[in-house]
């Protein structure tokens, strides 16, 4: 499961941290499962599914394939134009995104204060 975990996050080009905190698992628990280490709970091992969008099975490497959908991933047809155009952009351009959301999110914690 570990290698499957580590090319799923890989390829959306994530951080442990972003995915300890978009699944509410701890960073080093991501660490110990990636390394394959440590069985993940079902609990877990769910939550990771739904963030991936990939199937339990796939994951469990009882399947091959990973039955992507972002259908079952987005809350809203929003969520879904994001993620497809997430898939669809460059590394360098991910990289700059994930930046100009660091910096709004900063702005927005901000202007609140």
């Amino acid at each position: 499961m570990g290698k499957r975990l580590l090319g799923l996050r890989k390829a959306v080009g994530l951080t442990q941290v972003e995915v300890a905190v978009a699944t509410g698992l701890g960073r080093p628990y991501l660490s110990v499962l990636e390394k394959d280490k440590k069985e993940g709970s079902i609990a877990s091992i769910c939550a990771l599914a739904d963030f991936y969008d990939v199937s339990v099975d796939y994951l469990l490497c009882r399947s091959p394939s990973p039955g992507r959908s972002t259908n079952h991933v987005a809350k809203d047809s929003d969520e879904r134009a994001l993620l497809d155009a997430w898939r669809d952009i460059t590394d360098e351009d991910r990289s700059a995104l994930r930046i100009a959301l660091r910096n709004a999110r900063i702005a927005s914690r901000r202007d609140a204060a």
